[in-house]
């Protein structure tokens, strides 16, 4: 077997993506000037809060917080907006369901300085209730300044104990197959000399090795073990007590995502849609066994905060979960036109749900418009080709709002350039350019 590498980029394909992107802002003005004159007839519902509050939204590069930042503004919650130094450049400050938008700490400085940073915000601008749009990283910030926050305000975050057992595969699948919930088999890997027991590999399974840290690059490259050549594969892999791994069985099947908030191990928000690796779309559909799942599981560990789920299907049609993800998915964009899918984010009594909230029955695919572009014209399959085209004329554009218009615009034409033109300056390669999440994707990066 040949493992597939990565290719890096540089600052030929930076000035080249630059150059396409500003020959393109004719057509993202044209597409902007005909959502906003679609929204001027078109009267949005509205499900306002009896209680609004000042409402702070970290992770401010990505889709996930524009969206939870429009659905709070639009049932009359004031919403500010942070990101750090790296992510000055985000087009989501430019939505005028943000009130405003501040640069803290990146992770990299140390929790002291991030945390006296986001509670000055907190302090200039009243925040009673903070919800964490965290990167992989700074999850574990949050949950921390949680556990030390002042009584002043609310975190919707889970305890650090709590993120350390979700947020680790090997943990995940152990307290789920402890729950009595179906989950694949795990085998914690501390060392290259484990990964070289031929007893691992001797019941014809097939396993996927994943490294508990986040590598944003790393795991766009997991070979199926056991294969030729593996030895030499693990034996350039860090693998250490301090860097640990998990293999994992690998399960053929259908792979779906979920996104559901909780309250007290009770669900307020849920959604469900089918996923790939590689694929941005968001489609909601009704999957019972995956939502019994995640009931039980939220119910036994009495949750209250975010959590999402990424599944797989069986071929006998039973489901497992392969990784746990303890944040905002990105998959609320398909609460796009749901008015009230803010209640699934607040913790006071007027925000109480009777049952869960679903996306609505007429929302549309959601995707991002220059992501799907750039597979359309790389793609030499008609089959793609005609799939995407049906994408554009039957889904919705994820950024694309025309009570909203300009962050589409400065998030295409200002952000993804501007973080570009960083990694020319600062000789930093780049895999892909992640349109949804904001950011080009790095060794090494968040």
């Amino acid at each position: 077997m040949v493992v597939k590498t990565v290719k890096s980029r540089g600052k030929i394909a930076s000035f080249a993506v630059i150059l396409v992107l500003t020959l393109c802002l004719p057509l993202s003005v044209i597409i902007t000037l005909g959502s906003i004159i679609l929204a001027l007839g078109r009267q949005r519902g509205a499900d306002l809060s009896a209680s609004p509050r000042n409402v702070l939204l970290t992770g401010g590069k990505m889709s996930k917080a524009l969206q939870l930042a429009r659905l709070l503004s639009r049932s009359g919650h004031k919403v500010t907006l942070v990101e750090t130094k790296k992510y000055s450049c985000s087009g989501h400050a430019f939505s005028n369901c943000v009130e405003n938008f501040h640069v803290i700490p990146s992770q990299s400085e140390g929790f002291d300085a991030y945390r006296k940073k986001l509670e000055e915000v907190i302090a200039a601008n009243q925040i009673s209730l903070v919800i964490p749009v965290a990167s992989p990283t700074a999850v574990f910030f949050d949950a921390k300044l949680k556990k030390q926050s002042k009584k002043s305000y609310d975190i919707f975050s889970f305890e650090p104990e709590i993120i350390d057992c979700l947020d680790n595969k090997f943990a995940l699948c152990q307290k789920a197959l402890d729950l009595g919930l179906p989950a694949p088999e795990v085998f914690l890997i501390e060392s290259a000399k484990q990964m070289k027991n031929r007893d691992l590999f001797s019941r014809g399974k097939r396993y996927i090795l994943k490294c508990l840290s986040y590598d944003p690059v790393g795991r766009l490259t997991r070979p199926l073990f056991p294969f030729d050549g593996q030895d030499e594969f693990v034996d350039g892999l860090d693998i250490s007590e301090k860097r640990p791994w998990v293999l994992q069985e690998f399960i053929e099947g259908q792979e779906f995502c979920t996104h559901t908030t909780a309250k007290n191990g009770e669900i307020l928000l849920h959604c469900c849609c089918p996923s790939s690796e590689f694929q941005l779309r968001y489609l909601h559909v009704e999957h019972q066994k995956i939502f019994d799942w995640v009931s039980s599981f939220v119910s036994e560990l009495k949750l209250t905060g975010q959590i999402s789920f990424d599944f797989i299907q069986k071929q006998d049609g039973g489901v497992v979960p392969i990784e746990c993800n303890p944040r905002t998915h990105s998959a609320i964009t398909a609460f796009y036109n749901e008015t009230s899918a803010w209640r699934g984010y607040n913790l006071l009594d007027d925000a109480e749900v009777s049952e869960p909230i679903m996306p609505s029955e007429s929302a549309l695919e959601t995707y991002w418009l220059y992501h799907e572009l750039g597979d359309l014209v790389t793609t030499f399959s008609i089959r793609k080709f005609i799939d995407i085209f049906k994408l554009f004329v039957n889904g919705k554009e994820a950024l694309l709002d025309g009570k909203d218009p300009l962050p589409f615009l400065m998030v295409n034409h200002w952000q993804i350039p501007s973080l570009l033109l960083q990694a020319v300056r600062e000789n930093r390669p780049w895999v892909r350019i992640d349109f949804n999440i904001g950011k080009l994707v790095e060794p090494g990066g968040d």
